[in-house]
């Protein structure tokens, strides 16, 4: 499978780190070590919404048409009830795709990789289909509070990503995808729903989703996955692994759940994108195959190793080679 490429999309609102300082919803330490210094905000779009301008941006940068889209898995996140019922429905209709089988993908902030997972899987078991759309929206914007309260362990933003996919044509092939599930976190991360009013005890020195806390078990979910993907990509020797990418969250954050499950001659190519992003829901692991190539930090032949985590608690592992 190719990933013929990848867009995000943001909308034009900003909400600043350095505002909220000075409202005082964000104090200078936790605003150093937040992930970002600022982040998109919707205004008047929902999450499909987008997820749709995403993707009308991907097949544009292809050349691909709508009608020539056969499958499409939409991820959405947002903060308030949303019409219409069935959103991936509607941005399959609305992006003009004429018989895409269109599926909608609930699974918080690993909706994207769940997506991409949908969309790798039926390109390889279904013959007749060509062209794979995988695609997530995300709108935080109706937060019952300051998002800037979150940090700095993670800082929502809106956007929407797409990922184009084609049998054998495209820059990235994909070499693995592995996904490893613990439901037992279900009620710990995150402990409380995230676009409902914070608890009262809460303040900015506790994390929304109480990393520390269930730290070893989500290490050991992102360990069987990643181990999984390194297997089935033949790459146990870590040598070829030029970058690592994961979800975009805080530095130690990522220290404590990721960095130890890696081979040890890839923890020094770490990188996180998102400085201008924050935490984009659904949408993390496509918006970092699109930084991937837009940056072009891969030579040919080299990979990458995209990890991506979502509460309940699922964590994905993706392995692609610059082709």
């Amino acid at each position: 499978m190719r990933i013929s490429a990848a867009t995000t999309w943001l909308p034009a609102g900003r909400d600043r780190a350095a505002d909220a300082v000075t409202a005082g919803a964000l104090s200078d330490i936790d605003a150093r070590s937040a992930p970002c210094h600022e982040v998109a905000v919707a205004d008047g779009q929902q999450a499909w919404q987008l997820g749709l301008t995403a993707c009308r941006d991907v097949l544009s940068t292809t050349g691909i048409t709508p009608e020539e889209v056969d499958f499409l898995a939409y991820a959405g996140m947002s903060a308030a009830d949303e019409e219409p019922a069935s959103p991936a429905h509607r941005l399959a209709a609305a992006l003009g795709t004429t018989h895409a089988v269109a599926v909608g993908v609930s699974q918080m902030s690993s909706g994207g990789d769940a997506a991409l997972h949908a969309a790798i899987t039926t390109l390889l078991t279904e013959p007749d289909t060509h062209h794979a759309l995988a695609c997530t929206g995300t709108n935080t914007r109706d937060l019952p509070y300051d998002r800037w309260r979150t940090a700095p362990e993670v800082v929502l933003g809106d956007g929407g990503t797409a990922a184009l996919l084609h049998r054998d044509r495209g820059p990235l092939a994909v070499l693995a995808i592995a996904r490893a599930g613990n439901p037992r976190l279900e009620s710990a991360f995150p402990r409380f729903h995230p676009f409902r009013p914070l608890p009262p005890a809460l303040d900015n020195s506790v994390s929304l989703l109480e990393f520390r806390t269930t730290a070893e078990e989500i290490r050991a979910t992102v360990a069987t996955a990643v181990q999984q993907a390194l297997s089935d990509a033949d790459l146990h020797d870590a040598d070829r692994i030029q970058v690592v990418c994961a979800p975009r969250l805080r530095l130690q954050t990522i220290g404590y759940t990721v960095l130890p499950v890696l081979p040890e001659a890839a923890r020094d190519r770490l990188v996180l994108f998102g400085d201008t992003t924050g935490h984009l829901g659904a949408g993390d692991t496509i918006a970092n195959l699109d930084d991937l190539l837009r940056l072009d930090r891969l030579t040919i032949g080299g990979c990458a190793l995209l990890i991506g985590l979502g509460a309940g608690f699922t964590a994905t592992a993706l392995v692609v080679e610059r082709c």
